[in-house]
């Protein structure tokens, strides 16, 4: 026989399955699927978070397109009271993957969603984005704010390590911004990834940003590269990931602070450069003295450029969490066994990983080089190095001969004899 007591106990264990069977129902119901028929008869899909709060984020897709960590992101925002719309520009205007397509997006249909998402729901919006998803985003509010919509309809933009370069310039050389980063003047709040290589022209960008009376803001995520790029993210990671939602709403609560700019900037007479990723081993255009650089391996073991001297010595810039590095790796490799010369090094410096993160790695990828640790980034930064994989080709005589800031073919015929022209003649 089951006393009063047992009973008691039970239907209290019932009653708590059912109310986080409720939760979990709610919390499921939450996501949802739109369609808005925008100008040109473009339907754009939205993934829409629900949410009871005053405020909706409308996130823009980055040009590598959204993975799990922004689905999942969204859908923690929505149970902290900020609804979110994730909204892929390139999906929906059939574009490629890539940064050249974000440069080609208008502000057209970013500015059409911010008032038809202000039109239903009656919430302020937020825009989201990363990387050079931030184009599209920004030219959209420059727009949404030349045609005089309802004041505070818009508070203001959130974006996580933007990419707003006209071009990756060579090797040695300052970024070259598109137009959108000087007339730009809605508040703006930066999340930088302390572990990503555009951290370095972090300044840079603020300055451009304060230049055209943007009430702009920024915090450096230590130790982070991409917060929503990797399937499965590290304890560090996951920490800041599960803090985040505290951190945008602290940053909403200071855009609606910040003055909202009445008129635009005038962005005609701003001119832009054009270029694409190198292709190729191409000729050093910057200060050819090569950096100091004197680093540990994954192994401890110590290096420094200075020990090369007499030597042609390849450097190589990179991380596993970048997919054009980890592609080149196999040509890095044969073409280590192809240059049988005494005088020729290869050398890799990873970028802000530890040696654990390498060593898992190096288990499915086989890398035939020293690898050396760049555990603060100071290094990539006197190199000026902010793409990844970034290459120097440094010769006999310590000067930088050539560079590429992209993963290309290393064993190719073309190449090794370029490298091979710098070596000194055997006897």
């Amino acid at each position: 026989m089951i006393d009063k007591t047992t009973r008691l106990h039970r239907l209290l264990i019932w009653t708590t399955f059912l109310c986080c069977l409720v939760m979990a129902v709610n919390v499921q119901a939450k996501q949802s699927h739109l369609t808005e028929l925008l100008s040109d008869n473009i339907d754009v899909e939205i993934n829409q978070f629900t949410a009871q709060g005053d405020y909706l984020l409308l996130w823009i897709a980055p040009d590598y397109g959204f993975r799990k960590g922004q689905q999942e992101m969204a859908s923690l925002l929505s149970t902290h009271g900020m609804e979110t719309w994730m909204v892929d520009l390139n999906e929906t205007l059939f574009l490629s993957r890539g940064s050249n397509a974000m440069r080609e997006i208008t502000g057209q249909y970013v500015s059409e969603l911010i008032t038809r998402a202000h039109e239903r729901t009656g919430k302020k919006i937020v825009l989201v984005s990363s990387f050079y998803g931030a184009i599209p985003a920004l030219r959209g509010a420059r727009l949404w704010q030349s045609k005089k919509n309802k004041a505070n309809a818009l508070l203001g933009a959130i974006l996580f390590s933007p990419a707003l370069y006209s071009r990756v310039p060579a090797l040695g050389k300052d970024p070259e911004y598109l137009p959108i980063a000087d007339a730009t003047n809605l508040p703006v709040m930066v999340f930088q990834g302390g572990a990503n290589g555009a951290r370095w022209q972090l300044k840079s960008l603020m300055t451009k940003l304060h230049a055209s009376k943007s009430p702009a803001y920024f915090t450096i995520m230590p130790g982070i590269s991409s917060l929503f790029y990797p399937e499965e993210r590290s304890a560090v990671l996951d920490e800041y990931f599960q803090a985040l939602p505290k951190k945008i709403s602290q940053s909403i609560k200071l855009f609606e602070q910040s003055p909202f700019p009445k008129n635009i900037v005038n962005i005609e007479n701003i001119k832009v450069n054009r270029t694409n990723l190198d292709i190729e081993l191409k000729p050093f255009k910057g200060d050819p003295n090569a950096q100091y650089l004197k680093l540990k391996d994954i192994n401890g073991k110590q290096y420094q450029l200075d020990d090369y001297k007499g030597k042609v010595t390849l450097v190589n810039f990179w991380a596993t969490w970048c997919p054009p590095c980890v592609e080149e790796i196999p040509s890095l490799n044969r073409l280590l066994e192809k240059m049988d010369h005494p005088d020729f090094r290869l050398i890799s410096v990873n970028y802000v990983e530890d040696a654990d993160t390498i060593k898992k790695f190096t288990k499915k990828i086989e890398v035939k080089f020293p690898i050396l640790l760049d555990l603060n980034g100071e290094v990539a930064r006197d190199w000026k190095v902010f793409v990844f994989p970034s290459t120097f080709v440094v010769g006999t005589d310590g000067k930088i001969a050539y560079g590429v800031n992209a993963a290309i073919n290393w064993d190719s015929e073309t190449t090794i004899k370029q490298i091979k022209k710098l070596l000194p003649k055997q006897p």
